[in-house]
């Protein structure tokens, strides 16, 4: 695509700076008794405990000293369907709150009012009113409105933010997605489907009494083993991973699938096969809950890469799609954006893996790849960043949304290395923030 004529910028620039102060719904008022009431630390936040309509978890924090009225809206990412919902974890060393708040916005989040995967309702409902009850707070606790609302989140949180920012272009100015599956979630869910079968096969025999994961139609029920059973699974798989004799075994199954690992540290491999399992125990039937049905399907698929794939395909575990295709279209993204989009995947994410980012380019129209930016990272891990490339990230949305570029104190950022990556990665995406004292 060519390059915009340098007089087309400034068009584009005031139509987002227009679109972004719109809203889709009036402001609402905070749950009764809701405030934000002050901290040790300085800011004002909510109290413990505090929740939306639905029973969500929520928190909204600022320091009315310095707020600069724009909010950072924080969503989590991918939580045990067993676990009760809780408020999210950070994407880099620093709590996100910190980070934000130390900049000057508002931060917002809320825990969803479910785990495992994600529903609808969760954004329309939960994360709309997070929105509104935040805007609300500000303006009661500093006289003055709310201007910009960026949504941000990693994993699942990553694809909640691209689909906010996809239906609701009013009410979010822009969004930061790390590491989500945001490309083709019927993708994700075949990619750690495949690997739990392709396991089965090659690697289940040396591993007494490992659960192989089966479908009986004939039933309804997918014979699939309970959650509860994890630990006594995970226990078992890694005892066979730590086995050298089986080095061949594992090394067939990550050729078969591709999952990421780091040659440089073989302790990735156990990494990299616990983790999707760990997925394929603890979310399959979450996912025939919500779904409606099996979302996992390979029958008539080749698989390939193995020392023998006639024996690999004859014997692997075959599956039918038996979920609601309504069901499974909630999870994919439209790829209809009209708001900035600035996304951050490492290259060896073995969760989501990175072929999500160009697939999502893909799918979207001229327009919206005006909106996209991609920033990559070379590096093993999901979800495995620095506060540096957080920073630059969310400084380049900045540049994107206002037309400004964001001031980063060097308290932030402390050592001279954190601080040159944050403008080099800033920088080499258009954004030309400044580090102050």
């Amino acid at each position: 695509m060519k390059p915009l004529a340098p007089r087309v910028r400034p068009a584009l620039a005031l139509v987002l700076l227009v679109l972004a102060r719109c809203s889709d719904q009036p402001v609402q008022p905070p749950a009764a008794g809701a405030q934000l009431v002050p901290q040790p630390n300085g800011l004002f936040c909510t109290e413990a405990d505090a929740r939306l309509a639905s029973g969500a978890l929520y928190k909204v924090c600022v320091n009315p000293d310095n707020w600069n009225r724009d909010v950072v809206v924080f969503v989590p990412g991918y939580h045990d369907p067993a676990r009760v919902p809780s408020l999210p974890e950070d994407l880099s060393q620093t709590p996100e709150s910190f980070l934000f708040t130390q900049l000057g916005y508002a931060f917002a989040s809320t825990s969803f009012r479910g785990t495992g995967l994600i529903r609808p309702e969760w954004i329309s409902g939960d994360l709309l009113e997070l929105v509104a009850t935040a805007k609300s707070l500000l303006t009661n606790t500093t006289g003055r409105s709310t201007r910009f609302v960026y949504q941000t989140g990693g994993s699942q949180g990553g694809l909640a933010t691209v689909q906010a920012v996809e239906r609701y272009p009013n009410g979010f100015s822009g969004g930061l997605a790390a590491c989500g599956p945001i490309g083709d979630y019927r993708k994700q869910i075949d990619y750690v489907g495949d690997f739990r079968v392709a396991f089965d096969q090659l690697f289940g025999p040396a591993v007494p009494a490992w659960p192989v994961w089966q479908q009986d139609l004939a039933t309804g029920n997918p014979g699939y083993v309970e959650p509860s059973t994890w630990d006594d699974a995970e226990q078992a798989a890694a005892a066979g991973l730590a086995d050298p004799g089986n080095a061949g075994r594992i090394a067939q199954v990550l050729a078969v699938t591709h999952a990421p690992v780091d040659a440089a540290d073989p302790t990735t491999i156990s990494g990299t096969t616990l983790d999707l399992l760990w997925y394929s125990f603890r979310g399959t039937n979450d996912g025939i809950a919500k779904l409606g049905g099996m979302p996992f399907a390979n029958i008539g698929r080749a698989y390939s890469g193995s020392l023998d794939d006639g024996a690999l395909n004859a014997g692997v575990q075959r599956f039918q799609l038996t979920a609601d295709p309504a069901q499974m279209a909630t999870l994919q993204t439209s790829a209809r954006l009209r708001r900035p989009l600035v996304t951050i995947h490492t290259t060896g994410d073995p969760i989501v893996p990175i072929w999500h980012e160009p697939l999502y380019r893909s799918r979207l129209d001229f327009f919206g790849k005006l909106f996209e930016t991609r920033i990559t990272v070379a590096r093993y891990g999901h979800c495995n960043f620095t506060d540096a490339e957080v920073l630059a990230a969310f400084a380049v949305l900045v540049l994107k949304v206002t037309g400004n570029n964001l001031l980063v104190s060097r308290a932030l950022l402390s050592t001279p290395a954190a601080q040159a990556d944050f403008m080099s990665i800033a920088k080499r995406h258009g954004a030309s923030p400044a580090l102050t004292r």
